[in-house]
């Protein structure tokens, strides 16, 4: 039959999104967008973090 090769086609770029630079709120999940710096339905500010802080918990006094 032949040695007909197929031509090479470039690799698929990945479109970009119209959601690219979106958060999704660590509270609530919802989905906002690039410009929001708090979230647009709890409020909580964009980065805030649900996780416990390090320094939680007893603090040790000194009872001499």
């Amino acid at each position: 039959m032949g040695d007909k090769k197929s031509p090479t086609r470039p690799k698929r770029q990945p479109k970009p999104s119209a959601e690219e630079g979106n958060w999704d709120c660590s509270v609530c999940t919802y989905k906002n967008t690039a410009e929001a710096f708090k979230c647009m339905m709890c409020d909580v500010r964009k980065g805030t973090s649900t996780r416990a802080s390090k320094n939680t918990g007893s603090i040790l006094k000194k009872t001499w």
